[in-house]
């Protein structure tokens, strides 16, 4: 029997105790963060959000097998934040712009309460065309169909239906009962948000996208829960590196009964991971504002801060003379007198092996993971 059958449906419950101390260690997890984001600044809160926000709209879609140009998310969120980037050339695309702004409306109006016309503004805006992989959906509203909703894996003919979400008609009450649930309730945030995400995966309201508007819901709840628009961790790019377990979960959930013990704690320890995930984008954001600031005042070339640039976000590979010329198209002894003027001044060095494998680095030791 799936859970939404049971009598009591939708009264869960979990072992407080259990919960209660999983969440402790979660909320100290929390401030740590906060507080070393407070350390590096308002600039440095700004990046690091832009940084969470490309990997959170890119990995919430890609979850569901849907990828997008990072430039495009990148260029659609920093101008959100107004943090001025150069800007690449891309094909604009309707849904990507949709992505970012469920993600947006999410996280900026955190403290809006969420309504069934705000769900569906943001279902519109992921199908913008109405269509799901050339397969015409239902958009903008709970689904209607009296076609079962399933979830199946398998070959044709030797399908196995994992879950089957209640019948449409049953969807417009169960969600009124989900988005009081939301708006009301007192409880933590955290915890509110590994309820919800559940409750609503479990309804399956949405003809398609309901992943990634379940995850939009945590996304809200997460900022309660950091009382800032800005999201530092990234739900969605941790449940992608843990995706399997994520369905695992899912699963298990929809079949056993209200006791939501084992699905709590195991979303705690997800948005642990997320939490400790963040402090390489902490450090990484800080390199960058680091070497900047150390070489603020050193009179560089148009061609030099280019590459720096790519070196300094984390260039894959070694840095030759060669790929210098690609990358800035000039000449080798261009590129040459580039590298050595850099060399000159202290902000590049040559690496150990010479000739024809002769490389340059960054003559820059990251010191920012020290003060945390």
């Amino acid at each position: 029997m799936y859970v939404y059958k049971l009598r009591n449906w939708p009264h869960f419950f979990w072992d407080e105790k259990l919960v209660n101390n999983s969440l402790l260690e979660l909320v100290a997890l929390q401030n740590q963060l906060l507080g070393k984001l407070d350390i590096l600044g308002f600039e440095a809160k700004e990046k690091s959000a832009l940084e969470t926000g490309i990997l959170d709209v890119m990995n919430n879609s890609e979850i569901e097998g849907e990828v997008f140009m990072e430039s495009q998310i990148r260029s659609s969120i920093a101008k959100n934040l107004g943090i001025d980037i150069q800007e690449s050339s891309f094909e604009k695309s309707e849904e990507a712009e949709g992505a970012v702004n469920l993600f947006l409306d999410a996280t900026r109006n955190y403290q809006e309460p969420i309504t069934e016309e705000r769900m569906f503004d943001w279902h519109a805006g992921l199908f913008p065309t109405g269509r799901s992989a050339g397969k015409k959906i239902e958009v903008g509203h709970w689904r209607t169909s009296k076609e079962p909703m399933q979830i199946v894996s398998g070959a044709m003919g030797r399908e196995i239906v994992h879950y089957e979400a209640p019948n449409s008609q049953l969807v417009p009450s169960m969600m009124q009962e989900l988005i009081a649930y939301i708006n009301e309730n007192n409880q933590h945030p955290f915890l509110k948000a590994a309820i919800a995400h559940l409750w609503f995966e479990l309804i399956h309201p949405f003809d398609d996208g309901n992943g990634r508007i379940g995850r939009a819901i945590v996304d809200k709840l997460l900022c309660e829960a950091d009382k800032s628009a800005l999201r530092f961790y990234s739900f969605s790019n941790t449940i992608l590196l843990n995706k399997k377990e994520y369905y695992h979960q899912l699963n298990k959930s929809s079949n056993d009964d209200l006791d939501l013990s084992n699905g709590i704690l195991w979303f705690f320890e997800i948005l642990k991971e997320a939490i400790t995930n963040a402090e390489k984008v902490l450090i990484k954001v800080d390199f960058k504002r680091q070497f900047w600031q150390k070489n603020a005042h050193v009179k560089l070339n148009d061609r030099q801060i280019k590459v720096l640039k790519k070196l300094v976000d984390g260039f894959e590979g070694k840095m030759t003379s060669s790929k210098w010329t690609r990358m800035t198209k000039c000449t080798k002894m261009t590129a040459t007198r580039d590298i050595n003027d850099l060399i000159e001044k202290g902000i590049l060095r040559k690496n150990e092996s010479g000739g024809r494998s002769t490389s340059y680095a960054l003559n820059f030791d990251l010191s920012c993971s020290n003060r945390f």
